[in-house]
């Protein structure tokens, strides 16, 4: 059986409690997304997984403009790029 107690507590608790509870969440998430390795740029192969796409089908949307970055034998994947480049084809 559930037993609710109310508690009433001031404006500047609640508000500093919220506070506190959503910082502690963006740092979780944040670790959480650093810890996969979904940071902003991508290798091709994480952008295929990230798109859900094969590596075929991403060299096609290379053609048709989707920006790579091109640095010492590296190529990298902006994930910024990649969301606005498939917005241009939302309908």
């Amino acid at each position: 059986m559930d037993t609710f107690i109310p508690l009433q507590v001031s404006n500047e608790f609640r508000d500093k409690y919220y506070e506190f509870f959503y910082e502690l969440s963006k740092e979780a998430f944040e670790a959480a997304k650093n810890a996969s390795g979904a940071g902003r740029f991508m290798t091709k192969k994480q952008c295929c997984e990230f798109i859900g796409i094969s590596f075929g089908h991403l060299q096609k949307l290379e053609r048709l403009g989707l920006p790579v970055i091109e640095l010492e034998g590296k190529v990298l994947v902006d994930r910024e790029d990649v969301v606005k480049f498939m917005n241009k084809y939302k309908s």
